[in-house]
């Protein structure tokens, strides 16, 4: 994609590369990616396309870099105001090396300005002193210095090579480094070179309150990866992460592993699953669950329908007939709708429906006195190895963080041969109101969904094979908001988040819902409300 150059706040000296959200837009605030010496905003290379599947990306060039002017003044609090005069009101900050000590500072300063904070081979101090050793010797710092003052230009091509050492990737990084054409005033560089050996960010890390991820490369020949102890001991807050077989720039030798780590940080500390919540909301939904759950209840039904058909290879030691299926489950059963369905297709079998909520368990039982029911959570399963022949689950594994847990777990109950056939929301589910929501506040609303891709690599990493998974989108039509509202909380679907964006919903807010969802309205009585729909089928 292309990004736009536009102004940030009301500074228009300053302009950052734009990069629209090109997905489902998960987080509401930008996320701003800040450079490291030596470098422009050119350094990000394809991160920022990356991140711009789920938010609005700015890159930002440091004064005297790239677009950006020079300032009068280097000091620390110089750039600390200088920064916040060009970032929004409040937003996510990334920063690679310098750009990460001035991030930190940052956010230590203007906690309220920082949603969260992400550092690329960011150190304490760049140069070692006696109190702090991990880091590169004051020597040859000096001596850097003194290069950069008689020669600039030569002074750059050694810093190439000292980023791209140590990396598994080095000779590429090198060449696509010396490709890259920078723009640096040689005042600025100096300044910026001499504040970077004089900053100390101890007490700055140590102040931070936002959820904060500091990445490192094990090879790196400037950060090194032995850093990340000292800093990870300073605050709780910060999680440290240390990629294998990376040096100084690990988001241009691995950026889909960076891109990863950073979409799993902020999911967690974004959006977290109450599971007791959870539980709770579905064992009140119980009694009205399967009349509102009519799009729930039409999707299951044909995925039942197409258990046992073979649209893909299926190994000799797979079971090929109902008829020889004696270990059934219905994994998130709810009130236990399917579980005959399931009687019915596999007459030979035990069907168990399991469950999160013990309320709607005993709900099931109540209307289903043949059936024999399990509480239980699908990412720690209450089943023995290798006991079950297959899992069925319509709309329920959505509930689940951990995707690689959940893929292991249903791995490990599962026979060999055994089969599993899942159905859940997608990403795009619901984004008209996600979309709506959006324009009231920033909180979340609107419960998350792991993409295709995400089942997929999960699936693959537990073992699994011969998958098949489809994805297909439907619109229902509401004849108002609050129908939709009212709908997904009779199923229990409603917003389960855990985190501290989780609160009550005013009258204020829902009319101010309201009218944003109007956007949407394509006939008098008719809102539509998208849904993905990712069926899944594979064999153990």
């Amino acid at each position: 994609m292309n990004a736009a150059v536009v102004p940030l706040m009301s500074n228009p000296s300053c302009a950052a590369k734009y990069y629209p959200c090109t997905g489902v837009r998960l987080y509401a605030r930008p996320m701003v990616l800040l450079h490291g010496w030596g470098m422009d905003s050119q350094i990000w290379q394809s991160l920022p396309q990356r991140l711009s599947q789920s938010a609005d990306i700015m890159t930002l060039d440091l004064p005297g870099f790239g677009s950006s002017p020079p300032l009068s003044d280097y000091s620390e609090n110089a750039l600390h105001q200088w920064l916040a005069e060009q970032l929004p009101a409040r937003c996510y900050l990334i920063g690679l090396s310098l750009g990460g000590m001035l991030a930190s500072g940052f956010a230590a300063r203007y906690p309220q300005r920082v949603e969260g904070l992400i550092t690329l081979s960011s150190n304490l101090c760049f140069a070692a002193n006696d109190a702090y050793v991990s880091a590169m010797h004051p020597q040859q710092f000096a001596k850097f210095i003194e290069a950069w003052c008689d020669d600039h230009n030569s002074c750059l091509k050694r810093f190439v090579g000292l980023q791209a050492q140590g990396d598994s990737q080095q000779r590429q990084l090198m060449r696509a480094l010396r490709s890259l054409q920078v723009e640096i005033d040689r005042d600025s560089g100096e300044h910026l070179l001499r504040l970077l050996g004089e900053m100390d960010n101890s007490i700055a890390l140590s102040q931070l309150q936002c959820p904060t991820l500091a990445l490192f490369g094990r090879h790196d020949a400037l950060v090194p990866a032995a850093s990340a102890a000292n800093i990870a001991a300073l605050n709780s807050l910060i999680d440290c992460h240390i990629i294998e077989g990376a040096g100084h720039l690990p988001q241009l030798s691995q950026p889909e592993k960076v891109s990863e780590l950073i979409s799993e940080f902020l999911a967690r500390h974004h959006y977290a699953l109450d599971k007791a919540k959870i539980a709770d909301s579905f064992g009140r939904a119980a009694a009205l669950y399967d009349r509102a759950a009519q799009l729930q209840h039409q999707v299951g039904e044909q995925a039942i329908a197409k258990l046992f058909t073979t649209p893909t290879p299926i190994s000799a030691t797979t079971l090929t007939s109902p008829a020889q299926l004696t270990k059934v489950i219905d994994l998130g059963c709810g009130t236990g709708y399917h579980c005959s369905q399931l009687q019915a297709r596999f007459p030979n079998a035990t069907i168990t429906g399991i469950d999160l909520s013990p309320a709607m368990l005993a709900y099931a039982a109540e209307h289903n006195p043949q059936g024999q029911w399990l509480c239980g959570d699908a990412e720690d399963l209450p089943l023995q190895n290798q006991s079950q022949e297959l899992i069925f689950s319509n709309f329920a594994l959505q509930w689940c963080e951990n995707l690689p847990r959940l893929s292991a777990e249903l791995y490990r109950v599962l026979k060999p041969g055994g089969r599993i056939s899942i159905v859940i929301p997608g990403p795009q589910t619901l984004t008209e109101l996600r979309s709506a929501w959006q324009q009231v506040d920033d909180r979340v609303h609107v419960n998350r969904f792991y993409a295709l891709s995400d089942w997929q690599a999960a699936l693959q990493q537990a073992g699994f094979c011969d998958l098949e998974l489809v994805s297909e989108q439907r619109v229902q039509q509401h004849r108002s908001v609050r129908e939709l509202l009212m709908e997904l909380k009779q199923v229990g679907a409603h917003n389960n988040n855990a985190g501290k964006q989780s609160t009550l919903t005013g009258k204020q807010q829902l009319k101010a819902l309201y009218a944003a969802y109007e956007q949407f309205r394509v006939a008098p009585h008719s809102l539509p409300a998208s849904w993905e729909i990712i069926s899944i089928r594979a064999i153990k």
